[in-house]
């Protein structure tokens, strides 16, 4: 044979056998290599771990909100009783009369009505403490859920509301707490505190001048785009009670609240206290809701 020949041969049978060779090497080291970090978490995830985990945080979250929410039932009491500190105050010297009083430079109002018939007690209580219940009585109000539960009558809750600015409306989320005291006595309870909801200006910090022990209470909320693009105004509830009572022939509200609506330093104190009495004046409008509500639940067909 042809020397030429062979030479070929012999050279093309070594480019099959080193080709042979980096493909086995290839295979090797993909199988030897090291994990990346993403293939760290796969490989060490632990699903059974990260749920109990997540239990303790949330179990550690609910001790700590049920002690915020005594101290704010506690406030709730306190703020009801009609001391000399709080001034009168109407809109255009009409009624019903609001009184505001300042605890910690801070406004609290107080406002306190009847919805007739006392067999409208147990639909109000449902109402105020449903998530979408202020749409019957604020036309502000766009909406609302409770994004956590720690049990059905403690949560966190996200309210939201048309502003007078265009196309920015509010929003707030508020540990909620129903306390039913009696039989015919439950008061519904809001707080805000620096809740990590993702929004978009994190350096934002709150902290609550009324109920003190919610300043140490962060949970973590996973809000929606946008909240998180700052397509809406994050404000906040120092302070909300509504104590409902049910009476020989009438129910008792009396409504408590002390808002942050984040304004701007310096802003008027006397224009901040006139928004907060109209927004507090909203809740009157119960009373036209159970007006005629005499035989059947009023609530329950709304609903429907």
């Amino acid at each position: 044979m042809n020397k030429g020949y062979i030479k070929i041969g012999l050279a093309l049978l070594s480019v099959a056998s080193y080709m042979q060779n980096i493909a086995f090497a290839r295979d090797m080291i993909s199988f030897d290599k090291p994990p990346n970090e993403k293939d760290k978490y796969q490989l060490y995830f632990d699903p059974v771990a990260a749920k109990k985990a997540h239990e303790a945080r949330i179990a550690k979250e609910h001790k700590q909100a049920e002690g915020i929410m005594t101290e704010a039932l506690a406030l709730a009491k306190k703020f009801a009783k009609h001391t000399k500190d709080y001034e009168p105050y109407s809109i255009d010297g009409e009624e019903p009369t609001i009184y505001f009083k300042r605890v910690n430079d801070t406004d609290i109002g107080k406002l306190e009505f009847t919805i007739p018939n006392a067999d409208n007690y147990a639909d109000l209580v449902n109402m105020l403490w449903d998530p979408n219940g202020q749409k019957y009585f604020d036309i502000s109000f766009m909406g609302g859920y409770y994004p956590e539960m720690y049990n059905e009558n403690l949560g966190i809750v996200q309210h939201r509301y048309a502003s007078p600015v265009k196309n920015w409306p509010m929003f707030y989320h508020a540990l909620a707490k129903k306390a039913e005291l009696s039989k015919d006595k439950t008061v519904i309870l809001l707080v805000s505190s620096n809740i990590d909801d993702c929004y978009y200006d994190f350096n934002k910090e709150y902290t609550n001048p009324i109920v003190k022990s919610a300043n140490s209470y962060r949970p973590y909320v996973d809000s929606e785009d946008d909240i998180r693009n700052g397509r809406l105004f994050k404000i906040y509830v120092n302070f909300l009670a509504f104590i409902i009572e049910k009476e020989a022939d009438c129910v008792k509200i009396t409504y408590i609240s002390s808002l942050n609506l984040d304004l701007a330093p310096g802003y008027p104190n006397h224009i901040a206290r006139n928004i907060l009495a109209k927004r507090i004046l909203k809740a009157t409008k119960l009373k036209d809701i159970f007006q005629g509500n005499k035989n059947i639940s009023m609530w329950n067909l709304k609903k429907n």
